[in-house]
């Protein structure tokens, strides 16, 4: 490359060192980025295994209450399945049950944080299950089923082989379809996505592998339920075991040697199938907008609005949304249906997420936000670290008011009381789900109710003496009335019986008291309902062929009600105004006898969810679980690189762990050309505080440039042998500390300056110092620490909002001479700032320092530090670099013929940095004399990324600039890896 011009400082003169690798070991749950949330372990789970026929079920005290329940439904779910697959599990599979999704995402099994998205999940490795309890009965089992039909589906398609399994490469659709048709019916929520595709004509087609998203699960579901009433569920059973025998996993063979069909026939009669099913529907029902005007977020944007409430003028309705990617609280003007203001704007690092179902949750029941009675405040729950917290917002500002812990766990559907000192929610305490309500000014929490079933969407009468909420009895939810007055005295039922088997939720009175409006599934679709309290009148407002759901009531000057409620269209939620008028429907009278409003109503009066097989417990089938054998897990792909002087990095990792993944072993394989590397970590995780015994024996090499040819050479630089012991403590999920100390052996060719005998520097013709290679071999004790926050949020192709951050320091004592043999002290800094939903701005800030007697030297340059400069080739014991980058898409899928290039994006950059030796090389960034940079040095250009086989392939095209001019062609570089 050509210089800009002479610099007094030898640039790439000097000798380009390696530095010793960074030995702080960051959380066990990001072994090989110094970043990441944290795994935080809250509850010391003392575990136990229960032996039952065809189940090792492993629990722990807290949850020995639900044993019973929990066994018996798995073995009636082995039961069903046995039977409908024709298939027996030899070995007992591993079921490990949690008591709430909160202790469930504290798995260690799966090391990244765990949204409530992600219900449970299944593990090809040694068979396990993994999930929560807390659930309605019917949906407890459904669950089991589910994943139960996964621990078949591993052997009965794969044979028990992991390896079979992952080349296999079976679709998502076909895997999770078929736990879903397992588990049985549908719900309409459940039904409304395929509706949706259907007379929206989004139907793919079955040979399409890359079917995302909770979508994947119900096409699947359909495709089998079409297979059924076609060939019956013998043709199903056909079709599975085609599928075992077919190399590969390919659908299409496997349709073509089960039923004779080719994949084009079978597409094109299942499309047919799904049409007469659902467009007569469409006909005789209609879509959302037949029934209201849709709220506009912004125009040209297909965010997603869900769970409105509207403020008591009826002025306003807040909801949440996606409009700037991120799930944000937004008001809305209800006269105009547009979008006022943001009041959250992202997440901040208080809270993992807020609870919006259907954005981060999946659909419960009620609504998630809740206006105060004089409308100044907005309450919402928003997950914190091990639990929920119920925030009030400022409905004007959106400063937050208040974030109040509860003693409560997996609190929703919060509900103001008319007076404004009292909020009601559905949570989870002692096995159930019960309706709760907080005090404001004492924070005290009292139970309105306190049995077996389970409770949520509380509303409040307008006078705040009763209140209405949705129970499940019999596995379906009915409307109850409870008298606050004496909250224990029984639950009436409102609507007609609690044995008809439809839902009933979302329930939310008019201002005058006098009508109640909920959302049924009566029609075979959630729609939006009334009941008048005085006459018994049924009305149904909306007959949407898909769904509407969540309706809030507004104020209106003429004493009518309009409602505002959620719906689901063409692939969206949106929130939509509707005028109530007439009915759409004739109105239903519902009898005395049947709505039974005299009646209050015992628990043992109520139908209960009962599984085909009641387990009694012998405890003789019990034991502690000792977790002292280490099993392969994993075989994780590390870091593979090119880098621009076309050096190979790549390195591959084997992770060994204990049945719950609470302590690992990971073996870790680098090769930087021809060097080779290992690094071997025992991690336990099984406390909060963590600790790490780190292993390692590494080489490393530098670069050197012939002064005269400019020839690039390699020549071994660094072999260091040690060990590490560090200990993690995470303060939450977003920020840890970590201190360890160890001893390490090093051989260093250490690079110094010529002197003459009485310690001068010796300068060349250029008046530059001369540097000298010195070997050298020592031993050393070490102690370091580090400082890490991460509030970053990602997508798919990297970070796009939120912040990171790592402070690092390590000190080694010179053992030979007084004072520090060497100490590195080094900041990390990365932000990202959203610009639209898919493109972004990101910055980062690096600095490091060392010093000693024997200092490590710092190398930059290459790859994505400082892009137009050779890879390591800015060396010293400081130095310092920024990057800016406009990160932004180009193209979703490039498909070939034989493969498809995904997520194809662009980004321009500026990098800017410097390298230089304290005390023996002067460095001045800028020369204010010409406007132009003097030691420090910069480049510009723009690059390009493909993702690839799970891979992130790069190239960049950068040319150097000081400020003031620039050189004349552009650099070209391509490595693999995500951007910082």
């Amino acid at each position: 490359m050509t210089p800009l011009r002479p610099s007094p400082r030898p640039r790439a003169l000097l000798a380009t060192w390696a530095v010793l690798a960074a030995l702080a070991v960051p959380a066990a749950a990001q072994y090989y980025t110094q970043f990441g949330k944290n795994k935080v372990q809250f509850k010391d789970f003392k575990w136990q295994i229960y032996h039952a026929p065809h189940f090792d079920v492993y629990y722990y005290t807290e949850e020995e209450g639900l044993l019973q329940k929990v066994v018996s439904y798995a073995e009636s779910a082995y039961d069903q399945l046995s039977q409908e697959f024709n298939h027996k599990i030899q070995e007992p599979t591993a079921l490990i049950f949690y008591e709430t999704h909160a202790d469930f995402e504290q798995n260690n099994v799966i090391q990244n944080f765990i949204p409530e998205g992600t219900g449970a999940f299944a593990s090809s490795v040694r068979n396990r299950m993994f999930l929560p309890t807390d659930l309605p009965d019917h949906e407890l089992m459904g669950l089991i089923v589910h994943e139960l039909t996964h621990i078949f589906e591993y052997h009965i398609l794969f044979g028990g082989n992991l390896g079979r399994g992952v080349a296999a490469n079976v679709p998502l659709w076909l895997m999770e379809g078929l736990a879903e048709y397992m588990r049985g019916e549908e719900s309409a929520r459940e039904k409304m996505f395929v509706r949706d595709a259907v007379v929206n004509d989004r139907i793919p087609q079955v040979t399409q592998g890359d079917i995302p998203g909770f979508f994947a699960y119900r096409y699947g579901y359909a495709v089998f339920e079409f297979m059924e009433e076609r060939w019956g569920r013998e043709g199903v059973q056909d079709f599975i075991f085609e599928l075992r025998n077919t190399l590969g996993g390919r659908v299409g063979k496997a349709l073509q040697r089960a039923f004779q069909i080719e994949p084009e026939d079978f597409d094109a009669d299942f499309r047919r199938w799904l049409r007469r099913k659902y467009l007569a529907e469409l006909l005789e029902t209609g879509e959302p907008g037949d029934f209201g005007r849709p709220f506009r977020a912004e125009a040209n944007r297909t965010s997603q609005e869900v769970s409105p409430t509207a403020s008591p003028s009826g002025d306003l309705v807040a909801a949440f949304t996606t409009i700037k990617g991120d799930v944000d609280v937004v008001l809305f003007d209800t006269k105009r249906r547009t979008l006022l203001r943001n009041l959250t704007k992202g997440y901040s690092g208080d809270y993992q997420y807020y609870l919006a179902q259907e954005l981060t949750l999946g659909r419960k029941m009620g609504r998630d936000i809740d206006f105060s009675p004089d409308g100044n405040t907005i309450a919402f729950f928003a997950r914190k670290d091990r639990g929920r917290h119920l925030v009030l917002i400022d409905a004007l500002k959106g400063k937050i008011v208040d974030s109040i812990p509860l003693e409560t766990s997996q609190q929703f559907s919060p509900a103001w009381h008319p007076d404004g000192r009292r909020i009601a929610f559905s949570g989870y305490r002692g096995g159930r789900f019960d309706i709760f309500e907080l005090d404001l000014d004492s924070r005290q929490v009292r139970a309105l109710t306190d049995d077996d079933v389970f409770d949520a969407s509380p509303t409040y009468a307008p006078d705040g003496r009763a209140l209405v909420m949705s129970s499940v009895v019999g596995g379906y939810a009915k409307l109850f009335r409870i008298d606050l007055d004496d909250p224990a005295g029984g639950r009436t039922p409102l609507r007609e019986g609690v044995r008809s088997k439809d839902n009933e939720t979302d329930a939310v009175f008019s201002r005058d008291g006098k009508r109640l409006y909920y959302t049924s599934d009566a029609s075979g679709a959630n729609n939006i309902y009334s009941l008048d309290l005085e006459s018994g009148v049924v009305r149904q407002h909306t007959n949407s062929v898909t769904g509407c759901f969540q309706p809030t009531v507004l104020t209106a000057p003429d004493g009518r009600d309009r409602l505002v409620f959620t719906a689901y269209w063409k692939g969206r939620f949106q929130l939509y105004r509707l005028d109530i008028d007439e009915p759409i429907t004739e109105p239903v009278v519902v009898t005395e006898q049947q709505m039974e409003k005299s009646v209050t109503l015992a628990l043992d009066q109520l139908p209960r969810f009962e599984p085909s097989i009641e387990v009694t417990l012998d405890d003789a089938n019990k034991e502690k679980y000792g977790g002292k054998k280490f099993y392969l897990e994993n075989v994780v792909g590390g870091t593979i690189g090119v880098s621009d002087d076309q050096t190979f990095i790549a390195q591959i990792a084997f992770l060994f762990s204990d049945f719950l993944g609470d302590r690992k072993i990971l073996a870790a394989f680098q090769s930087i050309e021809s060097f080779q590397n290992f690094d071997v970590l025992y991690i336990d995780q099984s406390d909060r505080l963590q600790w790490i015994l780190h292993l390692f024996d590494n080489r490393d090499f530098f670069v050197t440039q012939d002064r005269r040819t400019g020839e690039i050479n390699r020549t071994s630089l660094l072999k260091q042998t040690g060990v590490i012991a560090s200990l993690v403590y995470p303060f939450n999920v977003n920020h840890r500390a970590e201190l360890g100390a160890g001893y390490v052996l090093r051989d260093i060719d250490f690079q110094t300056f010529l002197r003459d005998p009485d310690g001068n520097l010796i300068f060349d013709e250029n008046g530059l110092p001369i540097p000298i290679v010195t070997p050298r071999d020592d031993d050393f004790p070490l102690v370091q620490g580090a400082l890490i926050g991460d509030t970053a949020v990602f997508a798919s192709w990297g970070g796009v909002s939120g912040r990171r951050w790592r402070l690092f320091g390590s000190y080694a004592p010179d053992l030979d001479d007084s004072g520090t043999l060497t100490s590195t002290y080094s900041l990390d800094v990365r932000q990202y700032v959203t610009l639209t939903r898919r493109s972004n701005v990101a910055l980062r800030l690096y600095g490091a320092m060392s010093d000693g007697n024997f200092p490590n030297p710092i190398y930059i340059g290459g790859l994505d530090t400082i892009r137009g400069f050779e890879f390591r080739s800015l060396v010293g014991d400081r130095a310092f670099y920024g990057n800016v980058e406009v990160r932004f898409p180009l193209l979703d899928v490039l498909a070939t013929p034989l493969v498809a290039f995904q997520g194809i994006r662009g980004v321009i950059f500026l990098d800017v940095g410097g390298a230089w030796f304290d005390g023996i090389q002067s460095f001045r960034a800028w020369n204010s004399d010409l406007n132009a940079l003097q030691d420090a040095v910069s480049s510009y250009g723009f690059g390009l990324t493909v993702r690839f086989f799970g891979l992130d392939l790069n190239w960049d095209f950068a040319k150097r600039w000081d400020f003031d001019s620039s050189a004349s062609g552009f650099d070209t570089s391509f490595w693999i890896g995500r951007r910082f």
